[in-house]
């Protein structure tokens, strides 16, 4: 295929929380792909916060988005620049916007009107974490957009609500001038109306009511919105518990499971390289995660190589028994709160953990095998963990469980 007709790869990367790798990961992910003769740009969308050029090892940008902004630049493709690595050119951010509101909102805008005329096989996007409509707009530029979580309960969670809001702002987009559309996005997202829609399949039957078209339409958009997700920070990389947990609540609420390309080990050499501005793809001490990182390019590139989560489940050790566990967003008293209770490996113990702004702000342990003096079997299980998740649900509700503001609760047994 010729230059002129290829069309560039938009890859939009992001987290529904801070501290998860996604910068790092991008940074990384960019010299893999740089590596297998593609012509890469990064473009740091992390708007006010941007830091991605110093992972690359560059301590200063002469040109950067804010060009955009002052006018210095009138063109996206201007504030290119280039980097030490062969094939991978940066479009840099600043840490620093005008105070001004819509600053941000004016050069996401200038990012979207831009892009298409870089000269790119890959476009990767370092977006800012948090579900802001500036940042979901810019995710949903391709319908392969990458989420970075953790196996961090508060990091599942983060994920699973950016992927929500990704889908509701998807169909919101494409309607944009319907008021029944925009009602029926406006219940779904208010969980205490009578009248709430609680799941997008809901919301498809909902419109179909109205009008069969509307709800094909959306139905053909969700099909064709395929997310991938990366696991980062794993102790083993066979642990796809947070792939897993997304891909079945994705499912049920939204009709969607984002598809797992792979998952980045944790390790102390990483942090290392990160210290001394160096990627950590080009650490010996690193191999392993390099390593990681380049069969995850492959997946990307080779969409068909990707493993579904639930096929990773599949592959698990015959003695590995199914995992159980629940997950709920309760709002009391206008404060939100994000209540997962689980069935913790096989010696019957059953926890539930309540969060409330990514803090711990109760969790209770309990261990059936010691109270009953035999472990319970996988029905009797699921029946406890259940009742165990509903009572924490009420609990909330009646203001009786002692929620704490920060994580200081311990488990108890």
């Amino acid at each position: 295929m010729s230059n002129t007709t290829k069309r560039m790869q938009i890859w939009p990367i992001a987290s529904g929380k801070g501290g998860v790798g996604k910068t790092l990961i991008t940074a990384n992910l960019g010299i893999v792909l740089s590596r297998m003769n593609l012509k890469v740009v990064i473009l740091d969308a992390d708007l006010g916060a941007s830091n991605l050029h110093t992972l690359l090892g560059i301590h200063y940008l002469k040109r950067t988005l804010n060009d955009l902004l002052t006018g210095r630049s009138s063109e996206l493709s201007q504030v290119v620049v280039d980097t030490e690595f062969s094939g991978l050119r940066l479009i840099g951010g600043s840490r620093h916007l005008p105070t001004h509101p819509e600053y941000a909102s004016q050069l996401a805008q200038k990012i979207r009107s831009g892009i298409y005329k870089l000269d790119a096989d890959i476009l990767l996007l370092d977006l800012g974490g948090g579900i802001g409509p500036d940042v979901l707009d810019l995710f949903l530029l391709s319908n392969q957009g990458i989420m970075v979580t953790t196996n961090d309960p508060s990091s599942i969670q983060n994920t699973y609500q950016f992927l929500k809001m990704a889908v509701y702002r998807k169909i919101l987009k494409s309607f944009p001038s319907n008021p029944l559309i925009s009602y029926m996005i406006h219940s779904a997202t208010q969980p205490r109306k009578t009248d709430a829609i609680r799941s997008i399949p809901e919301l498809v039957e909902r419109i179909s009511h109205v009008d069969h078209y509307y709800a094909e339409v959306i139905q053909n958009l969700l099909e064709r919105f395929s997310p991938r997700m990366i696991v980062n920070m794993v102790d083993n990389v066979d642990d796809v518990r947070a792939a897993r947990v997304v891909s079945t609540v994705s499912s049920k609420f939204s009709g969607i499971s984002p598809i797992l390309v792979g998952t980045v080990g944790y390790s102390p050499a990483i942090k290392k390289s990160t210290l001394g501005l160096r990627p950590f793809t080009l650490d010996p001490e690193s191999s392993v995660a390099a390593e990681q990182l380049n069969l995850i390019a492959r997946r990307l590139l080779r969409p068909e190589d990707a493993a579904q989560p639930t096929e990773a489940v599949e592959k698990a050790p015959a003695s590995e028994k199914k995992e159980i566990w629940y997950m709920d967003n309760v709002l009391h008293e206008n404060r939100p709160f994000h209540v997962l209770t689980e069935k913790l490996q096989q010696d019957g113990a059953v926890q539930t953990s309540i969060y409330s702004r990514g803090r711990i702000v109760f969790s209770r342990k309990l261990v059936y095998s010691e109270l009953t003096g035999g472990l319970p079997d996988e029905g009797e299980l699921q029946r406890i963990v259940r009742k165990q998740h509903l009572t924490a649900l009420k609990g909330i509700e009646s203001g009786r469980l002692p929620l704490k503001a920060q994580n200081t609760l311990k488990p108890r047994r």
